[in-house]
């Protein structure tokens, strides 16, 4: 049975959850924040929807990986679900709560099974790093809210960080 890893990460944003939302649910722009993406797309534009799918390359412990997910619930503004259909075996959810003077606490949670005898050894190591990860990934995005850094989307549908 693999080991399951369970890393959540928060952090209050200074903007409200409108504002914070279509950064956060729009996954295109993934690469400008989430530290180890190289590039993300989706088959929607703008924010998720149920059903939306996406295409995400990354590194993990200087491995270069590929993930195909399907977007699952969405609460319009509060939360989405999202779960992997190739590559690494995982779930999770972004989700946004408004806090006085038009904050937004931020959650992200990831839920990752490793399946391979490498993955499962390497289990000790991959929750924290994937933890520091995600907090880093949260400064980013913090930043990116707060300076509405103009980025750069391409016609296929995706972003890359500068």
């Amino acid at each position: 049975m693999p080991r399951v890893i369970v890393v959540r990460a928060t952090r209050v944003v200074p903007a409200p959850p409108p504002i914070v939302w279509s950064l956060i649910a729009d996954q295109r722009l993934d690469a400008l924040w989430r530290e180890g993406v190289l590039a993300m797309s989706q088959d929607t534009e703008s924010t998720v929807r149920p059903g939306t799918r996406t295409v995400e390359e990354f590194t993990m412990l200087g491995q270069r990986m590929l993930n195909e997910a399907v977007i699952g619930e969405v609460d319009e503004g509060v939360r989405f679900t999202w779960r992997t259909t190739f590559g690494t075996d995982a779930d999770g959810e972004r989700r946004l709560d408004a806090v006085p003077d038009g904050r937004t606490l931020v959650s992200i949670t990831t839920t990752s099974r490793p399946g391979t005898a490498i993955e499962r050894a390497l289990s000790p190591l991959i929750g924290p790093a994937l933890r520091r990860s995600l907090e880093r990934s949260l400064e980013r995005f913090e930043y990116l809210v707060e300076t509405r850094t103009e980025f750069r989307s391409s016609s296929d549908g995706t972003a890359s960080a500068r």
